[in-house]
């Protein structure tokens, strides 16, 4: 099949052919490779499945539904028909903070609800006194898997993703893991230089990742075998936010949770000592075997400085897989970090890639140093400042929105806080056909002094009504 040609459901991977065909069905061992379609046979099938998922939604997504009515839209013909009904990203944060901070549970399902294709009124969460219990109901009386954000600026994000998605993510994780081994099925080790389990969108991985990549916990080695608590890391973003406004003897916290946080800022402080501790045991047991390695840029490069130091290189299997990607913010590597990792470790290549919370598909680099955009998301870039949408040809640097055609019980279309510069028209020397991300990404926070206010795509009066919506408590 020529990559100009329209390819069937059939003959696409599993990535392309999720959101093309049933949305519920898992497509094992398809030979096409979805990043040899042509661009156009591409976005005619993104294009059909972006009509797909607004006609099934706009009247299930309550937030979706009043910001569709308010700016006119009821029908999708063209894929920039989507941008002014893109969700900023701080949307899924946008709760007033007292109902973290007054454990108004029935409240956040409320939020919550408005922002999913999911009722949760008939959950009872009146009992929880923390946002741990709250998680804990939630996963056990919900068809959801509820994920928060670090909560760096002082509050969570909260992302409504159904259980049925986060096991067809892990499956799609499962066939990057494939393409990556040339031999998937001998055994593999997965080292997590941080926490087994918690309701973080980075631990809520953990699970898809025992299941798909180590295939059983005798498999998976984390740092910390234990829970991460959700209420300690949300104090310890409020504590940091208040610092910085100069307000910490006006924080309210009970003796309790704020002993939990000392043990926690405790634990942190010792974590480099931890970590070296771990990476120690972890080396002398899996020496030579093949591993699969996840983690930011400066903690592997930390770790292979310690090790060539010592002497030591080629420390695992060269088929292992070591991934790397952002999460350093406001460091910049040295050039030479990958050299180092890739000696330490004895890979040929580190496999970087781009992902974030909202978006259920990782954009891997090709040896190139491009970024691909995967097939399950439609890419947009926006004027940084008005959230106009910018040429899809050319050269173009703007801020970064995308539609994840993944999402099936929320919605998928959201402007994110990134600077990229995406070639749209010129097809990358590594062979694949889709459009890709040049240079480097930035945030526009860093760029502005911290301060990123993001112009929704809507018009200024769709977007504060809808929003007032989706903010009222009584």
């Amino acid at each position: 099949m020529s990559p100009t040609e329209l390819p069937s459901s059939r003959d696409l991977s599993f990535e392309a052919a999720r959101f093309c065909a049933d949305h519920n069905t898992y497509f094992d061992d398809l030979p096409y490779n979805a990043q040899s379609i042509s661009r156009p046979a591409l976005e005619a099938l993104q294009l059909e499945a972006l009509k797909l998922k607004f006609n099934t939604l706009v009247d299930r997504i309550p937030m979706l539904k009043k910001l569709a009515e308010k700016q006119g839209i009821e029908t999708i013909n063209a894929l920039q028909d989507i941008v002014p009904v893109l969700f900023e990203h701080t949307m899924y944060k946008s709760y007033p903070p007292v109902l973290l901070e007054k454990n108004r549970f029935g409240d956040i399902n409320k939020f919550i609800s408005r922002l999913t294709s999911y009722d949760l009124s008939s959950v009872d969460v009146s009992a929880c006194k923390s946002i741990d219990e709250w998680f804990a109901v939630m996963d056990k009386e919900s068809e959801l898997r509820i994920c928060h954000s670090s909560g760096t600026t002082g509050t969570m994000s909260f992302m409504p993703t159904s259980k049925h998605e986060w096991d067809k993510y892990g499956r799609a994780v499962g066939i990057i893991a494939r393409d990556c081994l040339e031999d998937f099925d001998s055994e593999l080790y997965c080292i997590y230089p941080y926490f087994r389990d918690g309701a973080s969108t980075l631990l809520r991985m953990n699970d898809v990742t025992v299941k798909y990549i180590a295939r059983g916990e005798e498999h998976f080695l984390a740092a910390y075998p234990q829970r991460m608590s959700s209420d300690v890391l949300y104090l310890a973003a409020r504590i940091r936010a208040a610092k910085a406004r100069g307000e910490l003897d006006r924080l309210d916290v009970n003796d309790n949770l704020l002993q939990r946080f000392k043990e926690f800022e405790a634990l942190q402080n010792n974590m480099p000592a931890h970590l070296d501790e771990f990476f120690d045991r972890t080396m002398k047991e899996l020496r030579g075997k093949r591993v699969h390695l996840a983690g930011t840029w400066n903690l592997l490069h930390d770790l292979a400085k310690k090790g060539l130091e010592r002497g030591e290189e080629a420390v695992f299997a060269a088929d292992s897989v070591i991934i790397s990607g952002g999460g350093a913010k406001g460091m910049i590597p040295p050039d030479d970090w990958q050299g180092d990792v890739c000696r330490f470790m004895g890979v040929e290549r580190i496999r970087m890639g781009y992902a974030m919370t909202e978006v259920q598909v990782s954009h891997m680099q090709c040896e190139h140093g491009r970024y691909h955009f995967s097939p399950g998301a439609i890419p947009f870039l926006l004027d940084p400042d008005t959230s106009e949408l910018l040429p899809r040809q050319g050269r173009v640097t703007g801020r970064a929105a995308f539609f994840d055609l993944t999402a099936e019980t929320r919605w998928g279309g959201f402007i994110t806080g990134d600077e990229i510069t995406v070639n749209w028209d010129s097809p990358c020397s590594c062979g694949r056909q889709s459009y890709y991300i040049e240079g480097n990404i930035e945030r526009y926070s860093e760029q502005r002094g911290g301060d990123d206010k993001i112009s929704c795509a809507a018009t200024e009066d769709a977007h504060s009504e809808a929003m007032d919506f989706l903010t009222k408590f009584e």
